[in-house]
């Protein structure tokens, strides 16, 4: 009886954890259409991105009390906010900055599931954003300077 408690144990703890995987790792793909969204010079779906990153958030927050990454999603909460008040690209674009450093800090602490993200980095704005590709598609500039920038480092 104890092997079957402990299985039934293990199975929900396992359970939970693919769970909670599944919500950090719907935040990072909204956050990738949100950088998408910046390079096509898209605002609506851009907007529609950081809508759904907000929801994501909200329901990550509970699960994160205590631990480290707490910290980084009440920031990038606010920066979310600010964004989705944003009442143009450049606005949004300019937002994303802030959005992308949590980002990279909560990849950094590997609440993410992807195999590897990359820290990419645009010179000209000298500033970063998070990727799961090596290809440069800079958001900051969209198509005016669509391949400007370089892997600053690869998160494992």
């Amino acid at each position: 009886m104890k092997t079957f408690f402990l299985i039934v144990l293990s199975w929900v703890g396992l359970m939970s954890a693919q769970a909670q995987n599944k919500d950090w790792n719907q935040l990072l793909n909204d956050y990738l259409k949100l950088e998408d969204a910046l390079v096509a010079s898209n605002p609506d779906e851009a907007k529609e991105a950081i809508a759904k990153m907000q929801k994501e958030v909200k329901q990550l927050q509970p699960d994160a009390a205590g631990k480290a990454h707490q910290k980084e999603l009440k920031f990038l909460t606010a920066y979310l906010e600010v964004a989705g008040k944003a009442t143009s690209l450049e606005d949004i674009r300019t937002r994303f900055e802030k959005i992308s450093g949590s980002m990279i800090a909560l990849a950094e602490q590997k609440v993410f599931g992807a195999e590897a993200l990359y820290v990419m980095y645009c010179p000209m704005k000298k500033t970063s954003w998070l990727d799961d590709t090596k290809d440069v598609k800079n958001p900051y500039y969209g198509k005016a300077m669509l391949t400007c920038g370089s892997v600053k480092k690869t998160i494992n």
